[in-house]
């Protein structure tokens, strides 16, 4: 059976699948996301999430973007993989490539619109009965059409054998006190881009994993909030929120995402598989949101005050 700690903490980058030109997954860009990712001060990062655009990939693209990240990253922090499905049968399955490709833990949300939520934490112990990762569960209502009750996502947790939840049923906050209050062993992560990470770390998360494309201010902001430095922690998660606001919208979040990860230059295009990309007012207000807030995207670490 697998170590079940699983990530314990820390500032996790939920990668993108970029495509080339032609829609096709475009590896090269995935082997420098993965390198930019360890050059950002990252702990971790994840694949193959709903910002992954996994319902577009077919097996043999999920494959090729575990195997990239994992020779991008060269063992040098850890990645976890995105393994939900319709089944216990298919998450175990998927959990096994996961494995294959050298990931560290599995991330698996409910199946889509499950009808019978009382019945989920059968679903969880059948998906971690000798699961070959420790299990991650993901609380993400938004993408599953399931939200999970306090008692019955700590069920569930149990189920699998894991102490680790990524919670995106806002409001996120109030959620991971009542999570920490039922068991205090849970490592909770933030998510939904990052607009509320400051109060979720100050409510006792141990860390976000999420897409903003400038995970090194989330990195900044954790720091912050462990030293006890709460001046700081506001000022840094205030001059940024902007930037995380317009990036974490609805529907053209991951466009603009992508599009400022191809400023950083680690991805090649910021075309997309799930939608259309920004159109040019959307792009002129993502220059005026970057210079309002004082980033000027690039290769490198972005040096946070």
């Amino acid at each position: 059976m697998a170590d079940r700690s699983g990530p314990s903490g820390g500032t996790w980058f939920i990668a993108p699948t970029p495509f080339t030109p032609d829609g096709d997954v475009d590896a090269p860009s995935l082997r420098r996301l993965a390198d930019a990712a360890v050059r950002w001060g990252c702990d971790g990062v994840t694949v193959l999430g709903v910002m992954g655009e996994v319902t577009t990939l077919t097996d043999a693209e999920r494959e090729t973007v575990q195997a990239e990240v994992a020779a991008g990253l060269a063992g040098r922090i850890p990645f976890a993989v995105g393994c939900s499905g319709v089944s216990a049968r298919l998450v175990r399955h998927r959990i096994a490539s996961a494995a294959a490709a050298g990931a560290a833990a599995a991330m698996v949300s409910a199946p889509p619109l499950a009808p019978d939520v009382a019945g989920l934490p059968a679903f969880y112990a059948a998906v971690g009965r000798d699961s070959p990762l420790p299990v991650l569960v993901q609380d993400e209502p938004a993408a599953t059409g399931v939200r999970l009750p306090v008692p019955v996502l700590v069920d569930c947790l149990h189920a699998a054998g894991s102490t680790v939840v990524k919670l995106e049923d806002p409001p996120t906050p109030a959620k991971v006190t009542r999570l920490l209050a039922a068991d205090p062993g849970l490592s909770v992560f933030g998510g939904l881009g990052g607009v509320a990470a400051l109060q979720e770390l100050r409510r006792g998360a141990v860390g976000t994993m999420t897409g903003f494309a400038f995970p090194e201010v989330l990195r900044a902001l954790r720091l912050a909030v462990e030293a006890g430095q709460d001046e700081r922690a506001g000022r840094l998660f205030d001059a940024h929120l902007p930037l995380l606001a317009f990036e974490g919208q609805q529907a053209v979040g991951l466009g603009i995402r992508k599009e400022v990860l191809r400023r950083r230059g680690v991805l090649a295009s910021a075309g997309l598989r799930s939608g259309p990309p920004p159109d040019e007012a959307t792009l002129a207000e993502l220059d005026d949101v970057l210079m309002r807030v004082g980033v000027v995207p690039g290769p490198d670490r972005c040096e946070v005050a």
